[in-house]
Parts: C-alpha cells; sequence; structure tokens
C-alpha cells in the first residue's frame, strides 16, 4: 500500500504542463540561406520571477551569429513549463541571416 501511495505522489509530483505563451514573426527576407538559432531559459520557484533578462540573452546570441548583417525573418516563441513547484520560462528565437542588408 505504500510503495503505491509513493508512486502516485511521485506521479503527481514529477508531472509537468507545458504551455505556448506567444508567437510572433517579422517580415521573411527573400534570402534565405542562413538560419540562425538561440534560445535561453529561466527557473523560477512558484512562478515568481523578478526579472525578464533571459530574452536579452537570446537576442544578444542571435545578433552575434550574423555580425555582418541583420537578421530578419525573425519568428519567436515563448513558453512555459510548470513542474510544481518550478516553472520555466524559454524564448526561442530562430531568423535568417542577411549579408549586407542596412539596420
Amino acid at each position: 500500500m505504500l510503495s503505491k501511495l509513493t508512486c502516485l505522489m511521485a506521479a503527481l509530483i514529477l508531472a509537468g504542463c507545458t504551455s505556448l505563451q506567444s508567437v510572433s514573426i517579422s517580415q521573411i527576407p527573400k534570402d534565405r540561406s542562413q538560419r540562425v538559432v538561440a534560445e535561453s531559459d529561466q527557473w523560477s520557484f512558484l512562478g515568481i520571477a523578478f526579472s525578464n533578462d533571459f530574452v536579452d540573452d537570446a537576442m544578444l546570441d542571435i545578433q552575434q551569429q550574423c555580425p555582418q548583417g541583420q537578421v530578419e525573418g525573425v519568428l519567436t516563441q515563448y513558453d512555459h513549463t510548470f513542474f510544481f513547484p518550478i516553472l520555466v520560462r524559454t524564448v526561442e528565437v530562430t531568423g535568417f541571416c542577411v549579408e549586407g542588408a542596412q539596420p
């Protein structure tokens, strides 16, 4: 009986839920030969977060992948994954590096 209760409690605690919070996309360029991708996340206890700086990390990463051009056709996805009591917020940024484009 104790092992069944332990298994049930473990299943409830380890169960997670993921939800997509937002998606946005900018105009897609004609030249899509050089794809760039960056991802960043932040873990918080009970969903209490005091900063969104993790998003800046993803943007800096994607800009560093395209030093001689401009990132266009940017797709951003922002989601939450909840494993009680931890909430993981993730942002994924995908785009295309267009060489010689004017910023």
